[in-house]
């Protein structure tokens, strides 16, 4: 017998959605029972328990932050001003 495809599928996903904490062998899924805590742009997944970083993950919504999109700007400026002033 060979085992079904969904079975497979349902068994990675199950691993996906799991974190395990190195610190005290800890398991829970993702939206379990750990803490997220802020960190710039990064999302920390904390286990409370034993205080263990187990991940950081980019915030959903975080965009550039102001000063990388200034520089952006700047640069972009330079560039035009430079370009304008070799014709």
């Amino acid at each position: 017998m060979s085992r079904s495809v969904s079975h497979d599928h349902d068994a990675r996903e199950g691993l996906k959605a799991t974190l395990y904490c190195w610190g005290c062998d800890h398991s829970s899924p993702i939206d379990g029972d750990w803490v997220r805590k802020s960190r710039g742009t990064k999302v920390a997944y904390v286990y409370p328990d034993c205080g263990t970083v187990i991940a950081e993950r980019p915030r959903e919504n975080s965009g550039p932050d102001s000063g990388e999109a200034w520089g952006r700007i700047v640069q972009t400026s330079v560039s035009i001003w430079q370009a304008s002033k070799a014709n």
